[in-house]
């Protein structure tokens, strides 16, 4: 009687190298898993797998859709997985053909996602955001050092969200991420992942202790 949709940041900004920092001077070394060469992308489309594999487990149902955007205009979608199909190989391949894109215009992503919510009939909805960075976008604000528009819109969006009796959560791998989360999200409503490497292991436990837990609040 759950419907979990994943909306996941496809921006730019995904395509960033992981590393782990020496002792000492903070030099970049050996990325995780041994790889140097492995980005921030690589390491959500593993997390989205486990979850995955996971969620078939528990019984729930539930959507996956990447995001990108250039301008208010050009905001585009990715349906990875709809509530009505199986994980299959083809949905598997749809993860694994996930790649960064442009920019990061929240707002209008999480509507789109509670539309494809509000088609469902489940007791209980879930609207999980898993981004690596801020809202952001060629004309998101006047001042894109300071993207408060951003914010804003996607604070409204999610309780535009909360007024449809769609629960939302926020899940960061940016470690700056408490700056940002704070304005857009009630403190119970968003976490921030400082070790990016632990995401796969973690997201399942995440989802299982924090986001289905709001269902019984």
């Amino acid at each position: 009687d759950v419907a979990a949709l994943f909306l996941i940041d496809l921006s730019a900004s995904t395509d960033s190298r992981i590393y782990h920092e020496v002792d000492g001077d903070g030099s970049p070394v050996e990325g995780v898993g041994g790889s140097a060469n492995l980005r921030v992308i690589d390491v959500l489309k593993e997390a989205v797998v486990v979850l995955s594999a996971a969620l078939d487990e528990i019984g729930d149902d539930y959507a996956i859709y990447g995001f990108s955007s250039a301008g208010r205009q050009n905001v585009e979608v990715y349906p990875v997985k709809a509530f009505t199909e199986k994980l299959s190989d083809k949905t598997k391949g749809r993860i694994s053909g996930m790649e960064p894109k442009r920019s990061t215009r929240m707002g209008a992503a999480v509507r789109h996602a509670v539309r494809k919510l509000k088609e469902v009939n489940s007791r209980a909805k879930m609207l999980v955001l898993l981004s690596d960075g801020f809202p952001e976008d060629a004309d998101y604000g006047r001042d894109e050092s300071a993207p408060m528009y951003g914010l804003k819109d996607t604070m409204m969006a999610f309780r535009e969200a909360e007024r449809a009796s769609i629960s939302s959560f926020c899940l960061t791998v940016d470690k700056s991420g408490n700056d940002y989360l704070r304005e857009m999200c009630s403190p119970s409503r968003y976490m921030v992942l400082n070790d990016i490497s632990s995401l796969p292991s973690e997201l399942p436990k995440i989802y299982q202790r924090h986001v289905r837990m709001q269902l019984s609040e």
